[in-house]
């Protein structure tokens, strides 16, 4: 018995590590939910350049790595129901967005989304697809309530809608399905163009003349190894992390786009996200929907 006592109290060692490393990653993790400070170190050690070199961006656009992206109708996914009418008024969204063109209403509800509500990547709470339930659980409410970029995303298409400006949210997936980010396009009516919206960092793309930039056009930049600019970034109100954002959340996930078969109140309140709408539908050709006028003459 005694030649295995060693071996044993290895063992036991070995596990005993385990353990309680296993018990501070956990709680490292509760610790993040808690704190904006921690979930911002937390984003800052993440390994972009791994992550790239592993899933370099590509063009794929799959619903999974088996699996074609369904055919999507524009007017199923833009459009207004009567809850959009109620979710205006319950927020005054009119009185927010009260500039005179769509890009500059967009920005207003943007910030105010931004400013009324924390982003969080490490959000466990399990929320409804559905706009008042994001908004009453994280409006003007502290760190312990941030909502995910899917959460915001959903909210924000929805809240644009209700004041009358179309508007959906994108899923971005990387080339081999292992991360994730939301972002949303919104038709620009001055602009005669769909242009991106990340309503989780507040901000908005151009090209390098200032043009804005739909979420195709910034993928064609990362392809050729060029970066779009960035306008009114906020990590939670704070400059932080930029790089990070822009590989690790952008680059690294905008290898697959797709977006929700419409956007009715169906299927958004299931208990488990697969019984729930799937963003495994085909984003419209939105280039062929609203040209630009000096294409068409």
């Amino acid at each position: 018995m005694k030649k295995y006592k060693f071996p044993i109290i290895i063992g036991l060692v070995v596990i005993i590590l385990v353990v309680v490393n296993l018990r501070f990653d956990l709680i490292d993790r509760i610790i993040v939910q808690f704190s904006s400070e921690k979930y911002s170190e937390f984003v800052s050690e993440m390994d972009y350049e791994k992550e790239l070199l592993r899933e370099p961006v590509c063009i794929k656009d799959m619903a999974s790595e088996k699996t074609e992206l369904a055919e999507t109708e524009l007017d199923k996914i833009i459009k207004p129901y009567d809850f959009h009418i109620q979710l205006n008024e319950k927020y005054n969204l009119s009185d927010i967005a009260t500039a005179d063109s769509d890009f500059d209403k967009t920005v207003q509800l943007l910030e105010w989304l931004t400013e009324h509500t924390y982003y969080s990547g490490m959000q466990m709470k399990m929320l409804d697809d559905d706009t008042f339930d994001i908004l009453d659980y994280s409006f003007d409410k502290s760190f312990k309530h941030a909502i995910n970029c899917r959460y915001r995303a959903i909210a924000f298409a929805d809240c644009l809608i209700a004041v009358g400006i179309k508007a959906f949210p994108v899923a971005m997936v990387s080339s081999e399905f292992t991360g994730s980010h939301f972002t949303c396009l919104v038709y620009i009516s001055e602009e005669d163009k769909w242009c991106s919206f990340d309503p989780s960092f507040g901000c908005w793309f151009t090209d390098k003349e200032g043009e804005l930039l739909d979420i195709f056009e910034i993928r064609e930049l990362f392809l050729e190894n060029k970066e779009p600019v960035v306008k009114g970034y906020s990590f939670n109100g704070k400059q932080e992390n930029f790089d990070v954002y822009m590989n690790s959340f952008l680059k690294f996930c905008i290898s697959n786009l797709s977006t929700w078969a419409d956007n009715s109140t169906d299927r958004r309140s299931e208990n488990t996200f697969s019984g729930r709408k799937q963003f495994s539908s085909a984003i419209p050709e939105i280039k062929n929907i609203a040209p630009r006028s000096d294409l068409t003459e």
